[in-house]
């Protein structure tokens, strides 16, 4: 169940660096941005693959491990027009490979798993790219300030997105065995606390500073609160595939 748990993780973490990385400028950032985060994105890949959790598919799993692999390769050849298609393509497998994976084992609420994974994956992505683009101001100073405003609102936006999703799932879907089980004090309710204040609660209320700082053009102070919003997304959404894999219901 750890396993299963983790595996969903870091293909979450995967999916969504992959697919927001589609979004960033190419010929403002440079090369560099682009191989740093194909290669981080197939880590994770990989490491979930490894991991192998319930309903996962090798005929998805490799296929888009090989497409991240050959985009990074591109991209490193400075070749970003060829390199874009290997990522959407990618991309595209990851998700249906995370569709496959939030939905073994559930019934009725698969397509909210599925859902709320993806909010998760997405959430995950931003605050990493978000993080690593303020560090990017360091190296390439005459960047401009839009960008991170822009990578900063979409954080805030996706933060928003990720508790709004949680409050509606807990009226609309229909698993009452599950909500209990995350509502019981003597089931997981402390989880559940814990992943509310890590993964909810944490990344909101940083959400609207990273958003002023980045406005005020505080590059630095941004990128600090992005470390602090990076930790908090990392525990909360680790507690929350565990509790999804754990309980069958969209935590």
């Amino acid at each position: 169940m750890l396993i299963d748990a983790l595996g969903s993780f870091l293909l979450e973490a995967a999916a969504g660096t992959s697919l927001l990385l589609i979004l960033f400028p190419r010929r403002v950032l440079g090369k560099g941005f682009f191989v740093l985060h194909g290669a981080i994105a197939s880590a994770f890949l990989l490491l979930a693959a490894l991991a192998r959790p319930r309903g996962s598919s090798a005929a998805l799993a490799v296929p888009a491990l090989a497409a991240l692999a050959v985009y990074t390769l591109l991209s490193r050849g400075g070749r970003p027009a060829r390199a874009l298609p290997w990522l959407a393509g990618s991309a595209a497998l990851q998700v249906a490979l995370l569709a496959r994976v939030s939905g073994a084992g559930a019934s009725g609420a698969r397509g909210w798993i599925f859902a709320g994974s993806l909010l998760g994956a997405l959430l995950f992505g931003s605050v990493l790219l978000t993080m690593n683009l303020g560090h990017w101001y360091l190296v390439a100073r005459a960047l401009p300030a839009r960008l991170l405003f822009g990578a900063a609102s979409g954080y805030a936006a996706l933060a928003v997105a990720r508790a709004l999703y949680l409050g509606l799932v807990a009226i609309v879907v229909p698993n009452p065995e599950g909500w209990e089980a995350l509502t019981s004090l003597d089931r997981d309710l402390l989880f559940f606390l814990f992943r509310i204040l890590w993964g909810i609660a944490g990344p909101l209320a940083l959400s609207y500073y990273v958003f002023q700082t980045s406005k005020m053009r505080s590059n630095q102070a941004a990128t600090g609160l992005l470390y602090v919003a990076l930790i908090f997304v990392l525990v909360g959404e680790l507690l929350a595939s565990y509790l999804t894999v754990l309980t069958r219901f969209p935590a």
